[in-house]
């Protein structure tokens, strides 16, 4: 793992976050967690970015995307009932290709969840924060994400 401090938009610094096969940015002050599966950093403890990568059963191309949606939102959807959350869902760009995103509302938090999906890697890209709370962390995340 690799952290390198280095300027952010919108004025704030950042730091890179690096795990296996992915890199992302986040604030340069949260702190670096780790999990068997997980890699993030965390600001508070609401505050969180995250990036999970699991192992998909068979090979993921784009030409998949809408056959794979239902299965997505059945998950998003059970995620949210289990915590009882509302979900609002939509495909969104990242790494140039559409890619389902769920923001789950609950006990004044918001957790956005985003499904990248290459290859034979579900990558789940986690952003956590308090409703009203900026969501410059989330943004960064997403556009900061790269594979390799």
């Amino acid at each position: 793992m690799i952290l390198a401090a280095c300027g952010g938009s919108g004025g704030g610094e950042t730091q890179v976050v690096q795990g296996r096969g992915f890199t992302f940015e986040a604030p340069a002050e949260w702190k670096l967690v780790r999990t068997p599966r997980a890699l993030g950093a965390q600001g508070d403890p609401v505050e969180l970015v995250q990036v999970t990568r699991l192992p998909l059963a068979r090979a993921y191309s784009p030409k998949l995307f809408e056959r794979v949606i239902p299965e997505l939102d059945a998950a998003a959807g059970a995620v949210a009932q289990e915590v009882g959350a509302k979900v609002q869902r939509r495909t969104v760009d990242v790494l140039g290709e559409r890619v389902r995103q769920y923001d789950l509302t609950f006990d004044g938090k918001l957790e956005q969840l985003t499904f990248v999906l290459r290859d034979k890697s579900n990558f789940q890209l986690l952003c956590r924060r308090e409703v009203d709370a900026d969501d410059e962390p989330c943004t960064t995340l997403l556009n900061s994400f790269r594979l390799g």
